[in-house]
């Protein structure tokens, strides 16, 4: 397994670049003061990740033929254990990949309402093409809204993600996820809901930061089962950092019928029952081995001017160039620009709804998708308790335009 090299927050600014270290004690300095969502801040352009963030999105299309093979199970147990295997897929991608290559995280750009993004796998005559389409569907407070779908597979997934964060002493950076991702899997009639991990930044202080998960996430099936995911940042479960422990079960049985353990950024195993003894178990999922496909975009020059890559291009090409007084500047234009736009629509009585393409906010009350998301909330919450899902109090649900 490959680990990442910082030591959490040992040293001090060795690793910012000399003409930025004052910007970086600075904002450490406005961390350490702040309260309140740090989401408002504005972080140094050096500490800036060439992609919004709108385009992790396409993590939870890293293995298409993993997300096809959801609805290739023959029983319900069997379509819980591949959705678990798929979704414990999309993690190193999602939280390990970019340290990995660069030796640190970095703060991606923070999208602009009604942003856009798409991607597509293509696939074989066996598993089909993989099609995911996102857009940015509140800015205040931030969330994306983001839809995948296999149709030969008939495996269908939407969902949003918001992110609250806070300081953590010493020098770093707690963040929770709200929102959920819905399931579908429509010739078995079944939806499953799935939620999201907290993660823990550290490393601030050396100007390498890194993520690590913790907490836990639930996938509950409609079927009547549940995946339990126990992640830990020390090595708890297999004595290397971001283990995890995940134990499928009945939602009336608390005895697992299947058990996989291991680390999310590397392999694991499962076995039938409730645990995995060494040497028995067989390979349940290696990040090392299963190296993601990378997706297809089209061409810049026939993007619309709200795609992440064309609207961020200026920016993108002054922070590969290591040009961070451009980058900081043209960041600004664009955010200011934003502004302008929300006072306009907030003259016109409109909400920032009026400003989407391909996501419509529906009534979670009155929607279809919203009703089965409610009736397995309310199973989580019976099982888990209230904090196993953070939702925003107002419940915003959003669905792709038909």
């Amino acid at each position: 397994m490959t680990r990442d090299n910082t030591d959490s927050d040992s040293s001090s600014l060795n690793e910012a670049p000399a003409s930025q270290k004052d910007s970086l004690r600075s904002f450490i300095s406005t961390l350490a003061s702040f309260t309140g969502d740090l989401s408002a801040l504005t972080c140094p352009s050096f500490l800036l990740s060439s992609v919004s963030l709108l385009e992790y999105s396409q993590y939870w299309g890293d293995h298409p033929k993993l997300f096809a093979s959801i609805s290739a199970g023959e029983t319900p147990e069997d379509r819980l254990l591949n959705c678990t295997r798929w979704f414990i897929s999309t993690l190193y991608g999602s939280y390990s990949s970019r340290s990995t290559a660069a030796g640190m995280e970095k703060k991606p750009y923070n999208p602009i309402l009604g942003e856009q993004f798409f991607a597509q796998w293509t696939g074989d005559a066996e598993t089909g093409d993989t099609i995911l389409k996102a857009e940015q569907v509140s800015h205040h407070p931030p969330i994306m809204g983001f839809h995948l779908e296999n149709k030969k597979a008939g495996v269908s997934l939407e969902g949003h993600c918001g992110q609250k964060s806070r300081f953590a002493m010493p020098a770093g950076i707690d963040v929770y996820q709200t929102g959920h991702v819905l399931l579908k899997i429509p010739k078995f009639n079944e939806t499953y809901l799935i939620t999201l991990p907290s993660l823990n930044i550290r490393g601030i202080v050396t100007g390498r930061p890194n993520v690590e998960l913790s907490g836990s996430t639930y996938i509950v099936s409609s079927a009547g089962h549940l995946a339990t995911i126990e992640y830990s940042t020390k090595g708890y479960f297999s004595g290397e950092r971001n283990s995890y422990k995940a134990t499928l079960r009945p939602w009336d049985n608390d005895t697992p019928y299947y058990t996989a353990q291991g680390v999310w950024s590397g392999a694991s195993n499962f076995a039938r029952g409730a645990s995995v003894k060494k040497g028995e178990g067989k390979l349940f999922f290696d990040a090392k081995e299963d190296q993601p496909v990378p997706p297809e975009l089209k061409p810049q020059t026939d993007m619309d001017p709200l795609e992440s890559h064309k609207l961020w291009a200026v920016v993108t090409k002054a922070i590969n160039e290591k040009d961070y007084n451009t980058a900081s500047k043209e960041k600004s234009r664009i955010e200011e620009a934003q502004r302008v736009l929300a006072k306009a629509r907030k003259e016109k009585g409109e909400t920032q709804a009026h400003a989407l393409r391909i996501f419509v906010l529906v009534d979670e009350d009155a929607d279809e998708t919203g009703k089965a998301f409610q009736d397995l909330r309310s199973k989580l919450t019976e099982i888990a308790g209230p904090k196993a899902l953070r939702e925003d109090e107002s419940k915003p649900h959003w669905r792709l335009r038909t």
